[in-house]
């Protein structure tokens, strides 16, 4: 059985993400989020990638116990909205702290532990780094980043058999998440915006997301590295 670690998998998208792969894979989540209950998630870490000496040590735990990994999912990010004419220092440093260091300090963390083995990387980011969006200009450039390192990386790495992809979602709807409230608040202006800014008029569902990671985690499309698999509804054309 695949070894698979999921970072962010215990709320919204990283949830469903870890339900789908758990029936078929051993999946070991890392999340801030103190979860009360064990039978929640199997192999779950506390840890706050925000904090590298967190991440280092939960590695050190995990490879005591498992000494391979196949595939590394990263499901984390915070949107926190700013909006402001002029964003502080403290608000870029927010969303470079939670949208791309906590990426920066994982990927380290797990080429120090595991020593360069080869790894099937995932890593989901967003359209708001690859267009300019309604979305803060700060969560937007943190991701942008995110997706530049990860394909810098990728040629870095290809080397060692280190793979790693990026897959960029546009308005995802679940039930909970931001879009889902939005609707119930305001359902017709939310119509619009759909209608007028993406083409195919349709949010994106997250069992979309959910069957890129598996077509990546197959063996078979070993030859994909540094790519970005845009799933939009043709938003960002």
């Amino acid at each position: 059985m695949k070894n698979i670690i999921l970072a962010g998998g215990s709320k919204n998208l990283g949830d469903l993400i870890y339900r789908d792969l758990s029936k078929k894979f051993n999946v070991i989540n890392l999340s801030r989020t103190n979860l009360k209950t064990k039978k929640l998630k199997k192999n779950h870490y506390g840890c706050n990638l925000v904090n590298k000496n967190a991440v280092l040590n939960v590695f050190k735990k995990i490879n005591s116990e498992i000494k391979k990994i196949d595939s590394i999912i990263f499901c984390v990010g915070n949107s926190k909205k700013t909006y402001k004419k002029n964003e502080t220092i403290e608000d870029f440093k927010f969303s470079f702290d939670n949208n791309f260091f906590t990426f920066v300090n994982l990927l380290n963390a797990y080429l120090k532990i595991f020593k360069f083995k080869k790894t099937n990387i995932i890593v989901i980011s967003s359209i708001a780094g690859v267009k300019i969006s309604n979305a803060p200009i700060t969560y937007s450039t943190a991701k942008s980043s995110l997706i530049y390192y990860c394909k810098y990386k990728s040629k870095e790495l290809s080397k060692y058999k280190i793979r790693i992809n990026i897959i960029s979602p546009g308005n995802i709807y679940m039930k909970g998440n931001n879009w889902h409230k939005k609707i119930i608040k305001e359902k017709t202006k939310v119509k619009n915006y759909i209608k007028t800014n993406v083409p195919l008029n349709k949010f994106i569902d997250p069992s979309e997301i959910i069957n890129i990671c598996k077509y990546l985690i197959d063996e078979n499309n070993n030859s994909i590295t540094g790519s970005n698999f845009i799933i939009d509804g043709g938003e960002t054309l």
